[in-house]
């Protein structure tokens, strides 16, 4: 049974993951439907974008904050498997109680 609740908190995440990239995907898509209306192409838009000189502290700063989405990933995924051992680990038996002597 813990394996099977593993398996689907697995999926799960696995499943917000493809939805991420669709998602990412879906917004290049976009943009490049939006460069094409303006009259431009995507690919020689991303080869100027990619041969500009980007600051040392532009630099630091972007990955400052992936490490940042990076461990708050981590975090997250380490606390929905906690969630996930608690949820499955069965309780601890306190014993039978000792009937009460009626009065």
């Amino acid at each position: 049974m813990a394996e099977t609740q593993q398996d689907q908190n697995i999926q799960a995440l696995i499943d917000r993951a493809d939805a991420v990239v669709r998602n990412a995907q879906r917004a290049i898509e976009d943009s490049d439907e939006r460069l094409r209306r303006l009259g431009l192409d995507p690919a020689k838009v991303r080869q100027v974008l990619a041969a500009q000189p980007v600051s040392e502290q532009v630099r630091a700063d972007a990955e400052k904050l992936y490490r940042q989405d990076m461990e708050d990933i981590e975090r997250e995924v380490e606390q929905e498997a906690a969630h996930a051992r608690h949820r499955t680990e069965p309780r601890a038996s306190t014993g039978a109680k000792r009937p009460r002597a009626m009065v």
